[in-house]
């Protein structure tokens, strides 16, 4: 079952079963409908078919089946058949459940523990209010011993030939076959993947992890007459854009607050992951408003 909020300029569609996923996000024109993330259906069961989940306790892949934390080795096993390593948490392949529903916000609930050591509730909220959508993420540790946490959403949009990104960056990671990173790159060394300003999306695949943003971007479809603009509170330092290539009819920017297999560094902390204590609470807003 879905839930749809609206109002005169917006009308949202929830799976709180699929993972708490958005179905549809559309703008409402005189002349109809515009979708402005791509939309998924409402009978499906796969949340990577729908048009953004949630990303806890952690964003993208961790390597190595599993990791270190406080001298505790914490395995972890793939979570997707064509997946080497886990990937982007739990929360978004579990059902939600509705906590509270108005005619303009959703607030779901989730609690998990079923793997070690993120033990947590987490809240997840949907708001229209005119023009924008907010999705809020609140995540409270429930175990004993601390772990690190990270969390982002997964917004899947329409790609045409001239969407434009302004987004900025100062610098963009390199990926081996398994999608995990090797090299940092300064953003001037990369043109091919310079999205401040109004940049295009590359013709081949990417799928990589850009550093230095403000936590503001803008999204813009001349085509479709279509500007999104994306804000985050607090600002994600980083962002990740996802896409297999030119032919495909989407592509993934996602705010995140961590590196890809943040896990692994020898000071992960530095790399945007969270330490929660029992008791714990972390949270963050991602704010779309659209614009014609």
């Amino acid at each position: 079952m879905t839930i749809t909020l609206d109002n005169t300029l917006l009308r949202l569609e929830v799976a709180p079963e699929v993972g708490g996923s958005v179905v549809r996000f559309e703008a409402l024109r005189k002349d109809g409908p515009i979708d402005l993330f791509r939309p998924g259906s409402s009978q499906d069961t796969d949340p990577n078919r729908m048009a953004l989940y949630p990303l806890v306790p952690w964003s993208n892949r961790i390597s190595g089946g599993g990791f270190e934390w406080q001298g505790e080795h914490y395995p972890l096993e793939p979570n997707r058949d064509d997946q080497r390593f886990p990937i982007h948490g739990d929360a978004w392949q579990q059902e939600w459940t509705v906590r509270q529903q108005t005619t303009n916000q959703l607030t779901l609930g989730l609690e998990s523990r079923h793997q070690p050591p993120f033990d947590y509730r987490a809240s997840l909220i949907y708001r229209i209010d005119g023009a924008a959508l907010t999705v809020e993420l609140v995540v409270t540790h429930l175990g004993e011993r601390p772990a690190p946490y990270g969390m982002g959403v997964h917004p899947w949009f329409m790609r045409t030939g001239d969407v434009r990104i302004d987004a900025p960056s100062d610098g963009v990671w390199e990926v081996d076959e398994d999608q995990l990173p090797t090299r940092w790159r300064a953003i001037a060394d990369k043109p091919e993947w310079d999205l401040r300003r109004d940049g295009a999306l590359p013709g081949d695949n990417i799928d990589n992890l850009f550093t230095g943003w403000n936590g503001h971007a803008r999204l813009r479809w001349p085509s479709r007459d279509l500007t999104l603009y994306i804000d985050t509170d607090p600002a994600c330092p980083r962002y990740l854009v996802y896409s297999p290539g030119a032919s495909a009819d989407f592509f993934c920017f996602e705010p995140i607050t961590h590196d890809v297999d943040a896990h692994h560094r020898q000071v992960p902390l530095d790399h945007g992951l969270i330490e929660l204590g029992k008791g714990q609470t972390i949270r963050s807003r991602f704010r779309f408003q659209v614009t014609a």
